[in-house]
């Protein structure tokens, strides 16, 4: 399946040297640990032979424009790389249903999920509402999905599965 990930220039020459790219810890913020964690929990359940232990790396269904903003941080060289990858190597989810997970809040439906949400955080099951976020067809049913932002998670990349390498500077923010 072709798809796409964005990566700094330098991380592209420490992939071609070893001939593969693994997500990696420092790059995850701290704040995020936990959720990244899950995740990979995740990916352990759902990739066959994933080890649990590397950081994922993150694809985009999606072609990457090198112009947009936000790849990276401003006047960042970076790379786009076009990736052949099976599809049972990749764990798709929503990019905006993902933030409910990354502020460890729960995923929640209906006015009786809330309901019962609200009368008792403490113990609510807020993990198991996360799942959600990898049912696309749930999400696109309920209005929830934009396709243009299904992103995946993959345990590794190796060069064989480089068809294009696009160069770019990263643009400012449009946010900031």
């Amino acid at each position: 399946m072709k798809v796409y990930t964005v990566q700094e220039l330098e991380t592209y020459y420490r992939m071609r040297e070893q001939g593969y790219l693994i997500g990696d810890e420092k790059f995850v913020c701290e704040d995020f640990k936990k959720p990244y964690q899950w995740m990979m929990k995740q990916m352990e359940k759902k990739i066959e032979g994933y080890n649990g232990k590397d950081y994922p790396i993150w694809v985009w269904k999606r072609n990457v424009n090198r112009n947009e903003h936000d790849l990276l941080s401003k006047g960042t060289k970076g790379v786009i790389l076009t990736l052949e990858i099976p599809e049972d190597r990749i764990l798709w989810s929503d990019f905006d249903q993902w933030h409910f997970v990354l502020n460890n809040a729960p995923l929640l439906e209906s006015e009786d999920e809330w309901e019962r949400y609200i009368e008792d955080e403490e113990s609510y099951p807020t993990e198991e509402t996360w799942e959600k976020i990898f049912d696309l067809n749930l999400l696109r049913r309920n209005g929830k999905l934009n396709e243009e932002w299904i992103q995946g998670v993959t345990p590794k990349i190796t060069m064989s599965m480089v068809k294009k390498v696009t160069r770019f500077i990263a643009k400012s923010s449009k946010h900031y």
